[in-house]
């Protein structure tokens, strides 16, 4: 027992040292040599009238991300419901480690519904969310290699990127309609397999359940639509920014900058993405040629409404709901220790 207690202790410090060691290598890297009074310089070109707009134009976006995770719940629970879950889980992992926000979120919407779902249900829509998420990610990322950087071998990057996501699509669809048949092939094929059978195809089969109401095709692709428009807000932001403080920005850099910085934010770190939503930014800028600190004023922007108005809006879904921010937490940490004794 005390070595099961000392292993469990020692994961839960790896858990929390690496995801901050990867936010202070990717602040070191985007602090190294940089010039300091330039960033300022880049601050100084900003109105106030342009956050405003960036901050109306995100929320629109956390609006319509609500919409996508309403239609992967199957209308089980109410768009304000889904609304206020999806912001309070934004704001555990703001201020918590361990992505401990997916599983506030998850019970938040388990018990806070007159039309309960169950949180296995609920964990399983935020997982094919994030899966809807690199989709259309992964989909703007190859329109900027194909048709906005002129390199062959880029081009044919793309091309093939394209044929293997139509591939993950259809397989996706096929799995889910036929998930009962998948769940017991796997488990006959790997019947040998202890890890497989006990960890591996429970959480495949808890996967495709997540993507059940993607079965018909027009609610797949009403998701990805409007999660694609979600997105696009969020590269208008970036446009603003852009044209307040670049000499002669271009149209299309939004879409890869939003992409690199959206994926780095999804690497282990610091509670809020703390560094790594830098260093993305900083980085898909210097791909074009832009210097780091207006591109270190743009991610900065950008950054702290992404952090303050789902803080915002997750307090006021904890005054609505009548819970307190350290009994979510609670009911979180438990659901998640529940997840890691089953896995």
């Amino acid at each position: 027992m005390p070595d099961s207690a000392t292993k469990s202790g020692f994961s839960r410090y790896l858990k929390v040292g690496i995801p901050l060691l990867v936010s202070a290598l990717a602040i070191w890297l985007v602090i190294r040599k940089l010039d300091f009074k330039a960033v300022g310089d880049a601050f100084s070109q900003l109105s106030s009238g342009s956050i405003l707009l960036i901050a109306l134009c995100f929320l629109i976006g956390s609006l319509l991300r609500g919409v996508t995770c309403y239609i992967i719940l199957g209308g089980k629970l109410s768009y304000s419901h889904v609304f206020w879950g999806m912001n309070l889980g934004y704001l555990l992992n703001t201020i918590v480690p361990l992505r401990l926000g997916e599983f506030g979120r998850a019970a938040f919407l388990t018990e806070g519904s007159d039309h309960k779902v169950g949180y296995l249900e609920v964990l399983a829509s935020i997982v094919a969310e994030r899966i809807l998420d690199l989709l259309v990610g992964f989909s703007f990322l190859l329109f900027c290699l194909l048709f906005l950087i002129e390199n062959e071998s880029l081009n044919q990057i793309a091309v093939i990127g394209i044929f293997i996501l139509a591939i993950l699509i259809g397989l996706i669809f096929y799995a889910t309609r036929n998930r009962q048949r998948v769940v017991l092939w796997l488990n006959n094929r790997f019947s040998k397999s202890e890890f497989l059978t006990r960890k591996v195809n429970p959480r495949v089969e808890q996967l495709l359940n997540g993507f059940e109401y993607f079965t018909r095709p027009g609610r797949f692709l009403s998701a990805f639509f409007i999660l694609a428009i979600s997105w696009s807000f969020s590269m208008i932001e970036y446009g603003i920014l852009q044209r307040a403080i670049l000499p002669n920005p271009e149209w299309w850099w939004p879409m890869l900058v939003n992409t690199a910085s959206a994926f780095l934010n999804a690497l282990p770190s610091a509670p809020g993405g703390l560094g790594v939503f830098e260093a993305g930014t900083v980085g898909a800028y210097a791909l074009v040629g832009i210097e780091k600190e207006p591109a270190l004023a743009i991610a900065l922007v950008v950054h702290s409404v992404q952090i303050a108005i789902p803080a915002m809006l997750g307090v006021i879904a904890l005054l609505l709901s009548g819970q307190t921010l350290g009994s979510l937490i609670d009911k979180a940490t438990k659901i998640q220790q529940k997840e890691e004794r089953q896995s």
